[in-house]
């Protein structure tokens, strides 16, 4: 089993972070749900959201990228200090063979300083990391539920 979040908007200020899009997928070797929100314009806590499913074959080559990738990059020190990358976005990744990485804190991002920050080739790493999971909620999210 295994969990993948992706959130974009983690850094707040006296008020706490708000949540522009959000992919989750949830699933094992057999296929995974995929949620994909975005928020409606003009509002804060109103979302759009979309399901869908991924086959075995999409979820095998899109787990070992990730895992392979963000086993490579640095988090912020303490957890949930800064973004260290710059992109307002976190990526979690959970699962039962022992695999965690989480950027951004289970709440998001404050501001004081991180001990740790991202290299220029880590924060494009990172990126094309938060592309593709974008498309992937893009392209496998397609019941639209209110």
């Amino acid at each position: 089993m295994f969990q993948i979040i992706l959130r974009e908007g983690i850094t707040g200020g006296f008020v706490g972070p708000t949540i522009k899009q959000m992919v989750e997928i949830r699933g094992d070797d057999t296929g995974a749900s995929i949620v994909h929100a975005n928020l409606k314009p003009a509002t804060k806590t109103d979302y759009t959201t979309q399901t869908g499913q991924l086959a075995a074959e999409d979820i095998k080559n899109l787990t070992m990228s990730l895992k392979e990738t963000l086993g490579q990059l640095p988090v912020e020190e303490p957890i949930g200090s800064e973004d260290i990358y710059g992109f307002d976005t976190s990526i979690a990744f959970f699962s039962d063979d022992g695999f965690q990485w989480q950027n951004g804190g289970p709440e998001g991002c404050g501001h004081q300083p991180s001990s740790i920050q991202a290299s220029p080739e880590q924060k494009q790493a990172f990126q094309a990391l938060i592309q593709s999971l974008i498309k992937a909620g893009q392209q496998y999210a397609l019941q639209a539920q209110e």
